[in-house]
């Protein structure tokens, strides 16, 4: 399942993709006509907007959707070193987490602000459109500092941000969500079915809490289970009939997926099968993370190149694509509608790249002293060692003990 240094490479695959079907669903979403987008949704059948939105097609566009994903495998990738690491620093967690997060968010605000400010963001369209209500016609700096604060404040000038703060929250709530998937790790099933119903629950109710942070604990759950899915995967692929039922569980969760839209425009009349839809979306995620480490074929993929590519660059794509969208759109105004898209994308990707290199790395090499020097200061403060120091100490004590016994 993984490379040589560890690491679900894979899972890195996954995540580049779910990225690239983000940014296609901003892009769609500045035509109006595009199901799902809000204020618009005009799709006549058998029209190309139908077969992208109504087909299993729309896993290509499946933005809402892809955000859930990236959601359980965060809770599968930050919950797996608390579970399975001998003395986990803590300490170091916290402060390192944080600087990882909101470096690149602050840096991705500061960036929105200069495509905001470069060109006047006055929409043409309808009121309630995507375009419209996502533009920013009277920019001032308070916006700057409003989206900063992914807590309490307002991600208008970038709106991905909104995801953002979810993934603080559960960052915060770690300890929580991993004890919470400890306590469940042999009825696994039961805490599964329990985050399907709280999610259910958030969506019926219209609670943004309850609906997201349930896709967290599912990551969790898989990342305290990692072991035992493990040996099922490698207990399956002894058998020749391997092949289907990994194919069955990848096609079975991406159609979960999108379920609601393959029910066709109808559905947006019925709620309650909408929320149970939704209910089920952390589930679908959970099995397709499942399948890209299990399944060969589908694991290689995820390894290749391209998809190994977008995943390096995932979080910055991400975090930068939407106001180039919308910048893109306003210069290009009054083309047809795909048109600033292709200036849009390709520029989105290079600004990715070099945001990847100027921004997110260094805030990995910036999250990792900070973290370094806040357990230094706690085993100062209360006279304990932290972890690095403890590890050279026994390695110099060993060396000492051999050297006496030669």
């Amino acid at each position: 399942m993984t490379k040589g240094s560890g690491r679900l490479t894979a899972l890195d695959g996954l995540r580049g993709l779910a990225a690239v079907v983000v940014v296609f669903h901003h892009a769609l979403y500045t035509n109006p006509d595009f199901p799902g987008a809000p204020g618009g949704g005009n799709a006549p059948l058998g029209s190309p907007m139908w077969w992208i939105s109504y087909t299993p097609l729309k896993l290509f566009s499946a933005g809402v959707e892809s955000v859930i994903v990236f959601f359980v495998l965060s809770g599968l990738v930050v919950t797996l070193p608390a579970v399975r690491k001998r003395g986990f620093d803590w300490v170091a967690y916290f402060p390192r987490r944080v600087v990882r997060l909101m470096v690149p968010v602050a840096a991705s605000v500061l960036l929105a602000a200069v495509w905001v400010a470069a060109i006047p963001q006055v929409s043409t369209q309808a009121k309630d459109t995507w375009l419209s209500s996502s533009s920013t016609p009277n920019f001032s700096w308070e916006y700057i500092v409003k989206a900063i604060d992914l807590l309490g404040g307002d991600g208008q000038i970038n709106n991905p941000l909104w995801s953002l703060r979810w993934e603080l929250v559960f960052s915060l709530l770690l300890p929580v969500f991993a004890i919470a998937a400890i306590a469940v790790r042999k009825w696994w099933l039961a805490g599964l079915v329990a985050a399907c119903a709280i999610t259910w629950l958030g969506a019926r109710a219209g609670s943004a809490e309850l609906e997201y942070l349930p896709a967290f604990f599912v990551g969790a759950v898989i990342a305290v289970r990692m072991d035992a899915v493990r040996n099922v995967a490698d207990r399956i692929n002894t058998h020749w009939w391997r092949h289907p039922l990994w194919a069955a569980l990848t096609i079975g969760s991406a159609m979960l997926l999108i379920g609601p839209w393959l029910v066709g425009p109808s559905v947006s009349g019925m709620i309650e099968l909408v929320a149970v839809f939704k209910g089920l979306v952390p589930l679908a995620a959970a099995g397709l993370v499942v399948a890209a480490l299990g399944w060969k074929p589908l694991r290689a993929a995820f390894e290749s190149a391209p998809l190994q590519f977008a995943g390096r660059i995932s979080f910055s794509l991400y975090l930068v694509h939407v106001p180039i969208i919308i910048f893109s759109t306003y210069l290009f105004a009054g083309q047809t509608w795909y048109v600033p898209l292709l200036f849009a994308i390709p520029l989105a990707v290079l600004v990715a790249m070099g945001f990847t290199w100027l921004v997110e790395q260094r805030s990995h090499g910036w999250s990792k002293s900070v973290g370094q020097w806040a357990s230094r200061r706690y085993s100062s403060w209360f006279g304990r060692e932290d972890t690095a120091e403890r590890d050279a100490r026994a390695v110099r004590d060993r060396d000492t003990a051999d050297s006496a016994s030669r």
